[in-house]
């Protein structure tokens, strides 16, 4: 039986291209936001869902780290996916009557450079896709979309511009979010753990957590923090390590983490993605 896997968005959105790309025979679950793409695994309504976290380009993606929390998901997988961001207009207009340009944020911020040559008025829409599908349905002469060929093979719009991010090289990654967590180990393979974490209130905790880590030889490739609480002087961390807890030192390290926290909670183990040992 084939996967159901949600995402936010509508049909060729980049998370859509996504989900082609490492499940090739699922089905798709188009969704309006990405709490109801994350809540519809919850209900076992969707098996998967497809969540973007960052960009090479514009950094990451707004609310998915506090949604994350939040939720009763856990991470299993994480996928890179190359954007080639297309100029999209409606088939019967051309590019003198262009004179505004709509797209996600995201989007736009990663076509900020010829957005600006060409001066458009930025419009912002909820997603990719959805602005293309927009400019088709609604038979819009005077505004292009950005985004992907695909979208643009499904509401039969014209490119434009085959290439109009700012980078050339601009990867979206994913991650892969399921009800059960995915906590196997092969010691054949390489791992990420993911971690929500609270230092407690005295001096020199987050020291301490960090020592753990590079005293154990546990190399953390992310921490990123996040002040919450009407005082704000409560913090929350997100890391991510390289290493799977059933190794020796990443327990150790793990052990000085619950020592010095108030609140540790693992979000998920994945395999590190291929596309890593590219770079």
């Amino acid at each position: 039986m084939n996967k159901k896997i949600s995402f936010q968005g509508v049909e060729g959105a980049y998370s859509h291209l996504a989900i082609k790309e490492v499940f090739a025979n699922s089905n798709f679950v188009p969704c309006k936001t990405f709490a109801q793409s994350i809540d519809l695994v919850e209900k076992g309504i969707a098996d998967l869902a497809m969540i973007p976290i960052e960009n090479s380009a514009a950094g990451r993606v707004a609310d998915i780290h506090r949604l994350l929390p939040k939720s009763n998901l856990h991470i299993i997988g994480e996928h890179f996916q190359r954007v080639e961001h297309k100029m999209l207009i409606h088939p019967e207009t051309n590019a003198s009557k262009i004179k505004k340009i709509i797209s996600h944020e995201q989007a736009l911020a990663q076509c900020s450079t010829k957005i600006q040559d060409k001066g458009f008025e930025i419009l912002i829409g909820a997603d990719t896709a959805g602005s293309a599908k927009n400019i088709s349905e609604m038979k819009i002469m005077d505004t292009a979309a950005i985004a992907s060929s695909l979208a643009a093979e499904i509401y039969s719009l014209k490119i434009l511009d085959e290439n109009f991010s700012n980078n050339k090289n601009n990867i979206t990654r994913f991650f892969i979010m399921a009800n059960q967590p995915n906590h196997k180990y092969d010691e054949s393979k390489d791992y990420i753990s993911s971690y929500i974490f609270s230092v407690k209130n005295t001096p020199g905790s987050l020291f301490k957590v960090m020592g753990g880590f590079a005293t154990n030889s546990v190399n953390m490739i992310k921490l990123e923090s996040y002040n919450y609480g009407e005082h704000f002087t409560l913090t929350e961390f997100y890391c991510e390590i390289e290493g799977h807890p059933e190794q020796n030192n990443t327990k150790l390290a793990l052990d000085d983490l619950n020592h010095y926290c108030s609140k540790v909670r693992n979000l998920g183990i994945f395999e590190k993605s291929q596309y890593r040992s590219k770079q």
